[in-house]
């Protein structure tokens, strides 16, 4: 499953001399901890590395729309590198796209100041505190975007919590996941239209048909 995580790190813009213009930020920030669905997480700063390495077709997208892209690795028009802070990506805006200067002018005027990546999580590791929320570190993730995104400082936005509660599971033994993600976790299944075994479907009655005169 895909999931997002929204930071509080700013995105900027940058106008050239030739009348182009590049936005940068940081779609994930190392330094942090956030609360997510009843534990804590952070990123590690190694998590990015075996995905920049061996993909090259990473985007950076408006608000996490892939219908609108605004820069892609495989074009050369965008780029990803991870520093002390975080995962840093530019992308150089075409401004003949409506995309493209739509984004400019929300990031240049400050409506827009937020960053956001999308990505699955490969390998996570967890570890008790006492007198606190479980804490899981994302140690390696596999990138899909960054995005420009409106609303800032909620980590948690779209969160694969049964595949976090497995891996809780396993790292604590299942008596150890708290009560209420697992509550949490049934509350957020999807329904289905299956009917319980036990249920018969009742006999339908005989209706005659009449042929018009």
């Amino acid at each position: 499953m895909k999931e997002t995580r929204i930071f509080a790190a700013p995105v900027e813009v940058r106008e050239q001399a030739d009348g182009t213009a590049t936005i940068g930020g940081y779609g994930a920030v190392f330094s942090n901890e956030y609360e997510v669905a009843g534990f804590t997480e952070s990123v590690s700063p190694r998590a990015f590395l075996k995905t920049l390495k061996q993909n090259s077709d990473h985007a950076v997208v408006w608000s996490h729309d892939p219908a609108r892209v605004l820069g892609t690795t495989e074009s050369g028009s965008a780029r990803f590198e991870v520093d002390e802070r975080g995962l840093r990506y530019e992308a150089d805006l075409d401004l003949a796209d409506p995309d493209g200067m739509g984004a400019y002018r929300k990031i240049a005027t400050g409506k827009v100041r937020q960053s956001s990546f999308s990505f699955e999580v490969v390998k996570d590791k967890w570890e008790q505190r006492e007198d606190a929320l479980p804490h899981r570190t994302l140690t390696e993730v596999r990138l899909y975007e960054a995005s420009p995104v409106l609303w800032g400082a909620n980590p948690e936005t779209d969160v694969d919590l049964k595949r976090a509660l497995r891996s809780m599971a396993d790292a604590f033994g299942d008596d150890e996941v708290p009560d209420q993600l697992k509550t949490r976790d049934a509350a957020t299944q999807e329904p289905t239209d299956e009917k319980p075994a036990d249920v018969s479907e009742p006999e339908p009655k005989h209706v005659q048909h009449h042929p018009f005169p």
